[in-house]
């Protein structure tokens, strides 16, 4: 139970910690590159899977 907790624990403060980061334009940047690596790094998958 305790792992779970300090689990628990850990998630709701990244989910924090993220929206205060978000809330500054670094933030901001950091966020918006993150996801645009992520969604060119999820399409040359889909590509790979494809052909």
């Amino acid at each position: 139970m305790g792992k779970f907790i300090a689990a628990l624990l850990g998630v709701v403060s990244g989910f924090v910690i993220a929206h205060v980061l978000n809330e500054t334009p670094e933030g901001r940047t950091f966020f918006a590159r993150s996801r645009a690596t992520i969604r060119t790094f999820t399409r040359g998958v889909q590509d790979a899977y494809r052909s």
